[in-house]
C-alpha cells in the first residue's frame, strides 16, 4: 500500500516523483526506466520513493487515474447539454467535444503514449480501465435517457458504450498517425459517431 500525502510537503514530493517519473517515460520508455533513476531524479533516497510507490506500475496507476479522472469531470458538465435538447445538434456538439476532450488530454505530454500501452499490458490496469469505462458510459447513457424519456433504457446503455469505447479506441489510433492522416481520422469518427447515435435513436424510436 503507498502512503497518501497529507502535507504539503508530502505533496509536493508526491507530484515530483510523478512529473520526473511521466519524463523519464516519456524519454526512454516505461521498461528502461527504473525506481532508482525516478529517485534520484526526483531527489529523493529510494526508501521515500518506495514510501509513496511501492511500484513502478503504481505511478503508472496513479497517472492513469487522474486522466480517467479528469475526463469524467469535464464530461459530466458536458452532459448537461443534453439535458432537455432531445434534438441531434446538442448531441452532435457533445460527441465533438468528447472527442476533443480525449484527444488534448491524451497529447498533453508524450509520456501518456507510454502509459497507455502500460494499461494494455497490464491485468490490473486493464480493470480499471474496464470499470472507468463502463462508469463513464453510464453516465453518457443517462444523459441520452434524459433527453430521449421514450428510448430503451438497455439499447440506451449498449449505444452509450459503444460511443465512448469507440471514441476511445479510434482516438488513441489516430494520434499515432501523422498529419494530416491523423485529422482526417478524428474528423471521420466525429461523423461516425455522430450518425451512430442519431441512426439508433431513429431506430429505437421504431420499436417504440
Amino acid at each position: 500500500m503507498r502512503r497518501e500525502p497529507k502535507q504539503e510537503r508530502s505533496q509536493a514530493r508526491f507530484e515530483a516523483i510523478l512529473a520526473v517519473a511521466l519524463e523519464l517515460i516519456a524519454a526512454r520508455g516505461y521498461e528502461a526506466v527504473s525506481m532508482r533513476e525516478i529517485a534520484r531524479e526526483a531527489g529523493l533516497p529510494i526508501a521515500s520513493l518506495y514510501l509513496y510507490f511501492p511500484t513502478k506500475l503504481a505511478i503508472v496507476q496513479e497517472v492513469w487515474q487522474r486522466y480517467t479522472g479528469s475526463v469524467g469531470e469535464r464530461l459530466q458538465a458536458d452532459l448537461a447539454l443534453l439535458d432537455g435538447a432531445p434534438d441531434s445538434t446538442a448531441a452532435g456538439a457533445l460527441i465533438e467535444r468528447l472527442i476533443d476532450l480525449m484527444v488534448d488530454i491524451q497529447i498533453s505530454h508524450p509520456g501518456f503514449v507510454e502509459v497507455w500501452g502500460c494499461v494494455a499490458a497490464s491485468p490490473e490496469l486493464r480493470a480499471l480501465n474496464s470499470a472507468d469505462t463502463l462508469a463513464t458510459a453510464e453516465l453518457v447513457g443517462r444523459a441520452i435517457c434524459a433527453a430521449q424519456p421514450t428510448a430503451d433504457a438497455e439499447l440506451v446503455h449498449g449505444l452509450a458504450l459503444v460511443l465512448c469505447e469507440a471514441g476511445s479506441s479510434v482516438t488513441k489510433l489516430a494520434l499515432e498517425l501523422p498529419e494530416p492522416q491523423r485529422s482526417r481520422t478524428l474528423v471521420q469518427l466525429k461523423k461516425t459517431l455522430q450518425f451512430v447515435y442519431a441512426s439508433s435513436l431513429a431506430a429505437f424510436a421504431r420499436q417504440v
